[in-house]
């Protein structure tokens, strides 16, 4: 059943539905030259203009005292010759709600998107990681057997390779692109070049794109 806005006194009414706009044109609060507008058009039109025409014929009534206002700024706040704005959603595009990443997600997962900020914070807390392995890996080898220097630096590699790759394919995402442009670094020279513009530099898709919400 379709949603009705109407105009009454030079302000805009509503929402109401089909009955309870047939109830309004019937006690007299709307007339055929009443001003009524529906999702769907393009414009305001004449009562007499749109499918409630059809209810023309029903006898009138003392019209009752207008319905109150709706929004914060009165009578007249709102141009009854507009259509009404749609009322804003919680979810900021239509593909679903917008998802905020933990950092587990961020680090980790190879869904979603991130911003030029995010990314760069990734890459800040391997650094520091590294930094900090720089520091006590030497003494480590020194004061230990080489191999279990190894066996604590090869499991350390593969999650840095895991988590590059996740940083990287959601930043690819961002600009709305898929995942396997990660392969462009593959590329000598030019690949590094690309993939540092690209996710280092370049703002993602503004609104939602086929990979989630905006989340700068």
């Amino acid at each position: 059943m379709a949603i009705w806005y109407y105009e009454w006194n030079g302000a805009q009414q509503g929402p109401v539905d089909e009955a309870a706009a047939v109830a309004l044109l019937a006690n007299g609060t709307l007339t055929a030259r009443s001003l009524v507008w529906r999702e769907g058009l393009v414009d305001w039109l004449p009562l007499q203009q749109s499918e409630l025409s059809r209810y023309l014929a029903l006898p009138s009534a003392p019209p009752p005292p207008p319905p109150p206002i709706r929004g914060p700024g009165g009578a007249g706040s709102v141009n009854p010759y507009r259509p009404p704005q749609a009322i804003p959603s919680e979810f900021p595009y239509e593909g679903g709600p917008r998802v905020e990443l933990t950092w587990t997600q961020i680090l980790w997962s190879f869904e979603g998107r991130i911003p030029r900020r995010t990314y760069w914070a990734g890459i800040g807390i391997w650094i520091g990681v590294f930094m900090l392995m720089g520091f006590f890996f030497p003494l480590l080898f020194q004061f230990s057997e080489p191999i279990l220097f190894l066996v604590l630096l090869l499991p350390a590699m593969v999650l840095f390779i895991w988590s590059s790759l996740a940083l990287q394919i959601k930043r690819w995402h961002d600009r709305n692109k898929p995942g396997v442009m990660v392969l462009i670094n593959l590329i000598p020279y030019v690949g590094g070049i690309w993939t540092f513009v690209e996710c280092c530099c370049l703002r993602g898709t503004e609104g939602s794109n086929s990979y989630g919400s905006d989340p700068t």
